[in-house]
């Protein structure tokens, strides 16, 4: 949810300056009370209390006034405790109590003095409890986990529903009326379309994963299946960046060994082929290197190897022509 929504429209200009009158004129007014209070209950303390008598109204002013900042500052900090509005209404009545006293015990009662005495210190009261209510408020306003609440028609016209929509709000979280409004307004066309699907008895006849899906409110309602919706989202979420593949080394081009030289050792081939082949016998590399020795011409394996790939390209007419000459 984004806080700013629920933030305080910024004042105009015009709106600081009517503020700023009313703040002035509610502390005015609160000031006066506090000054007709303190000489009343000071005059009707004093038999009890002598010269300290002026500490009575003061006192207990004082104590409205420290006891309602106190839960200003505790609100602003996330700490309010409820009950510590108690104690500044408690003073409150204590001190119209002490200001109407004397006129409540008269015969006959004198009606507008205790009218009076009672007025005046409230208006001392009723300045302090607005500025704390102002404070109060616009620190919840700031509070980023502060719940909207729902209207008080909606309480009256659809007490059912309301109560299954507020339970939502507070077991999910979710903070935003106008949020909580959409979310409700889905979850009833989810479940109409269940009901379209499955019949009376979908509750039973739904599928596991679409019953859970509907209770988390998380079920689209569209025609499509939630099997095909939920790839179709998978498929319009962007995909994480893969790794680059890694690069397959190229394998190193096999060069082809060196063939030995026989060049001097093509004629006595020539003709050690052309006795096997006198003989029937089939030219091998073992016959011809043993034929080769046999001569007394030494010769290894390779050139013996070498020397039979370059007899057979030559074929048997020219290891023929070879021996005549």
């Amino acid at each position: 949810m984004n806080t700013d929504e629920n933030a305080p429209r910024p004042l105009s200009e015009g709106e600081h300056t009517a503020v700023a009158t009313t703040a002035a004129v509610t502390g005015l007014l609160g000031l006066l009370g506090f000054i007709n209070s303190f000489d009343r209950v000071a005059q009707a303390a004093a038999p009890s209390f002598g010269w300290f008598a002026w500490t009575v109204p003061l006192g207990i002013d004082l104590g409205i006034a420290v006891f309602s900042a106190l839960d200003i500052v505790l609100a602003r900090l996330g700490m309010r405790l409820r009950w510590l509005r108690l104690i500044p209404w408690a003073l409150t009545a204590a001190t119209i109590y002490l200001n109407i006293a004397a006129y409540l015990g008269s015969t006959p009662v004198d009606w507008f003095a205790v009218v009076a005495h009672a007025v005046l210190p409230l208006l001392w009261v009723i300045a302090i409890e607005v500025g704390a209510h102002v404070v109060r408020k616009h620190s919840d306003l700031a509070k980023p986990d502060r719940m909207d609440g729902i209207r008080r028609s909606r309480w009256l016209l659809a007490p059912v529903a309301t109560v299954s929509l507020w339970r939502r709000m507070v077991l999910w979280e979710i903070r935003s009326y106008p949020e909580a409004l959409g979310r409700e307004r889905e979850r009833i066309l989810a479940k109409t379309e269940l009901q379209d699907r499955y019949g009376l008895l979908w509750r039973w006849k739904a599928t596991r994963r679409e019953r859970a899906l509907y209770y988390l409110g998380e079920l689209a309602p569209k025609n499509a299946p939630v099997e095909v919706e939920a790839v179709q989202i998978k498929q319009s979420e962007p995909c994480p960046a893969l790794p680059p593949a890694p690069r397959k080394r190229p394998r190193p081009k096999k060069t082809k060994a060196a063939q030995p030289d026989v060049g001097d050792l093509i004629p006595l081939g020539r003709r050690v082929a052309a006795d096997l082949q006198a003989q029937g016998e089939p030219l091998t590399r073992d016959r011809l290197r043993d034929a080769i020795r046999s001569q007394g011409q030494s010769i290894s394996t390779d050139r013996a190897g070498a020397l039979l790939a370059h007899l057979k390209t030559e074929g048997p007419a020219t290891a023929l022509e070879g021996e005549a000459a």
